[in-house]
Order: structure tokens, then sequence, then C-alpha cells
């Protein structure tokens, strides 16, 4: 893994005194942040001068699991969720998506999305993340979420959405955000009233055009890199089944109507055709259960000063990557101790690509008590990078998928793990050649990812080039 990304930059600054008790964060005081801030002041007007209004997204107990319903409801509509706001601040699909009946849409009438809203992630890791509706389906929000409605207007001047979108998914934007709740003792989060207070630049019209053309430019080239990096992580995982040659069944197989079923498992996903046939294929060839090429490997947990976490939002799913990492001085829930070599499996999202080995520079690092360890058996005939590449493919994960239980946060358990049906590869020159070539498009995907962080860095230098002649 590449170091530059992690690199923390260390300041040191001493406070005189401490007006806001609430925010007793590094951040909310750091003097390059609050001159920033008193920079953009000065040239800028609050938002609570140009919104209309700012929503919040229901509470929680107004939305329960059994107001959901299948994407194919009549009548129904989506509950956009911080799933939904993508890497460059747009509305997309998620394989997380939920959706409400139309009459549940119409009782929480307060937060129904309308054209042109700003959507907001106000809590939480992603705490500003915004992204601008342009659509005109029907749609509601989950509490994790509030909206921004715009005025049309600010004395003379026309406010673009699309503008006041840009701006505050920069860092002109962002900066504020963090330094309002970012930091918070326990989760981050934004009051609405702490949101109407974030300060915008906002020239004339003609300028808020210019700078959607250039930022819009680079961002064009952003999306294509980020584009190839899904197509070569998701080739990635297709491919192992290609070199092994087993076929992968038709899912259409999914919905069926059967007396069989598996042992003590009831549910219709697990005892499907599609999860048969998958096994069968597998098992039409070498093989090994995940219990047979790997031991449980639960690390007695060090207690310390301070730790270094990592999160199940900062893995990558695509590319089964550590991307960064927090340095905190306590833990608020039980958490899994990272050594060199392990495999770890999460039970929570491990269909997606949460699995991970850990390198040499996170042993010692704490994670979410979801991730389950295992370290390589000292027999075992391949190696733990061959096995990370097979359970994040199309093969393995689809059994995982298959294998999930729960009614809200569907999960795999430790012995569905360790069950888990591994295709063996001939000998050790099929297994090299097989590393190798997953390899190759895990470097083709990670050098798009690469480019395609360069070129956001680019957009949003692009708005500083703008804006910072304004407020300098």
């Amino acid at each position: 893994m590449n170091l530059k990304n992690l690199k923390m930059e260390i300041k040191s600054f001493i406070l005189d005194s401490i007006d806001n008790l609430d925010k007793l964060s590094c951040h909310s005081h750091d003097p390059d942040v609050l001159l920033l801030i008193n920079k953009i002041k000065k040239k800028g007007i609050e938002l609570n001068t140009i919104k209309d209004r700012i929503i919040s997204g229901p509470m929680g107990f107004h939305l329960h699991t059994y107001d959901y319903v299948p994407e194919n409801f009549p009548n129904r509509a989506k509950l956009l969720q911080v799933s939904n706001i993508d890497e460059f601040g747009e509305i997309c699909v998620s394989n997380r998506d939920k959706y409400i009946s139309n009459d549940k849409h119409n009782e929480l009438t307060n937060s129904i999305v309308k054209k042109g809203d700003l959507i907001l992630a106000k809590t939480g890791t992603t705490i500003g993340k915004i992204a601008l509706f342009s659509d005109n389906y029907k749609a509601n929000l989950n509490q994790a979420l509030g909206i921004i409605r715009l005025k049309k207007e600010y004395g003379d001047i026309k406010i673009s959405p699309k503008y006041i979108h840009t701006f505050l998914n920069s860092f002109y934007g962002l900066e504020q955000f963090i330094h309002l709740g970012g930091y918070r003792a326990g989760q981050g989060g934004l009051s609405l009233k702490e949101i109407s207070s974030i300060f915008i630049v906002l020239p004339d019209e003609s300028k808020q055009e210019e700078i959607i053309k250039d930022v819009d430019k680079i961002r064009k080239q952003a999306i294509v890199h980020y584009n190839n990096y899904v197509k070569f992580s998701e080739y990635s995982k297709k491919l192992p089944s290609e070199l092994l040659n087993i076929d992968i069944p038709n899912e259409e197989n999914r919905v069926y109507i059967s007396e069989k079923r598996t042992g003590n498992r009831i549910d219709a996903i697990f005892n499907s055709p599609f999860l048969a046939l998958l096994k069968q294929n597998i098992l039409n060839k070498p093989h090994k259960k995940l219990s047979d090429l790997m031991d449980d490997a639960s690390n007695k947990f060090i207690y310390n000063n301070f730790y270094k976490l990592i999160d199940l939002d900062d893995i990558d799913e695509r590319l089964s990557k550590i991307r960064s990492f927090k340095e905190v001085p306590s833990l608020n829930s039980t958490k899994t101790m990272f050594k060199e070599g392990n495999l770890l499996i999460s039970k929570l999202g491990s269909e997606k690509g949460n699995v991970i080995v850990i390198e040499k520079e996170f042993d010692g690092c704490v994670g979410s008590g979801e991730l389950v360890s295992f370290k390589l058996k000292n027999d075992s005939p391949v190696s733990i990078d061959y096995i990370l590449f097979l359970i994040r493919s199309v093969l393995v994960s689809k059994q995982i998928e298959y294998s999930l239980s729960g009614s809200s946060r569907m999960r795999i358990s430790k012995t569905g793990m360790q069950n888990l049906l591994i295709p063996i590869p001939k000998n050790d020159i099929e297994e090299k050649e097989f590393v190798k070539s997953i390899n190759k498009y895990i470097g083709k995907a990670e050098r798009e990812y690469q480019n395609y962080l360069e070129k956001k860095k680019n957009m949003f230098n692009v708005i500083k080039k703008h804006i910072g002649g304004i407020i300098d």
C-alpha cells in the first residue's frame, strides 16, 4: 500500500481560552481553519440569508423495518440515505437502496425531497457530504440526512443551486462543516442552526457559471478515471471463475417455490437453487472449506492510551484495501485487534468486499467488532493472497450473499465463514499465474483510483483559484 495517502500533518498550537465548551477538538480551534473562515465571512454571506428552508430527515422512531417496501412495490418512494450520495456529490443508486410506501412518504411530509434541493449528510463520518437532487421521482430522507432548500435570488443575484452545491462540496464548505460538528465527543453531527451559519461566497451569475463550467470540465475527467477503477475492480472479482473454469449459475433462480430446505435454515435465499447450483459447480472441482485452510486468529485485546482505529468505512470494498485510519484516545465499543498476516472478514458487508489481509503497517491497529480474524494454516496448499482473491470473487461473495441472516442489517456468522467453499488450483504454477492475473487488474484499478483522486484534487483547486481571488 502507498502510505503517502495515510500520512497525517502534525500541528500544535496553544489556546489562550476556550469560549465554547462544546468544541474541545483541535480542529475547532485550529488557527489556519479559523483564519480561512474569517476570510470567507468578510466576503461571504450566511447560508441563512439565502435558504428558503433547512430541513432535517425524520427521527429514527418515525421509520421502522416494517415501513420498508420492495423496489417493485406500487406507489412507493425512494428513501435517500448517505449511500445514495456518490464520490462526486451526485445522487446515485446503491446496493443498499430502500423504499417506503406512498402512504408513509406522505406521512413524512416535512422531509419530502423536491427538485433543486441540496441533500446533506449531517451525522457520522460522512458529515458535510452534499448532493444536488435534480430528478423528479418521489423521494424522502432517513435521519442521517437533511435538506437545504434555496431561495431563487439574493438581492439582484440569481442563486444557482449547482454553484452552491459546488461551493459547499469544496474545501471552503467542508472545513466549515467539520469545524462546527465534525469532531464532537461521540458521533459528529450538525444541527440545523449550525448548517444555517455556514458562510458562502456568492459572486454574480456569470462568475457562478464560469466556476461551474471549469469544475465540470475536470469532474468529467475524474468520472472517467473513477468508472475505470470500478470496471477493473469488478473484473478482478469476476476473473477467478474464468481462470478456474467454474460457471456462475443464472440468478433468475433466486425466486422459487420449493418444499426442500437445508438444515435448520428456512429462509428462501439460503435454500435457493442458485446457491445449490453454485456450490455443486465448486464441489465438482478441487476444493476446500475455509476452515481447512485457515484457523481462528482471535487476538488478545491490548488496552492502550490511544488507538489507530480502522472503521468499515475506511476499507475500500472494491479492492479490499485499507484506505485510512484515525487516531483516537478511547473506544466506544468492542473492537478487533489487527495482527500482521491475518485475514479479516466482516460479518457485515463481506459480500461486497469487506475483507482484508493485514499488512505490516497496520499491525496493532483496531477495527470494528464485525471483523473476524483468521490465520493461514501451516499446511495450507494455497497462499493467503489466493484466499483473499477468492473471497472477493463472485464464486465466494455469492456464497456469502446467499448465506446472510438477520432482519435488517444482514450478516454472515463465523460458522458460515468457516463453511465457505474455496476452489483449489491444480498446482503451484497454476496458483502463481492465478494470483499474477488478478494482481494485474487490481493494479490497473488502483492506478485509475489514484488518477481519480488527482483529478478530484484539481477540481477543488479550480474552486480555490476562483474563490481564493475573491477572499484574499
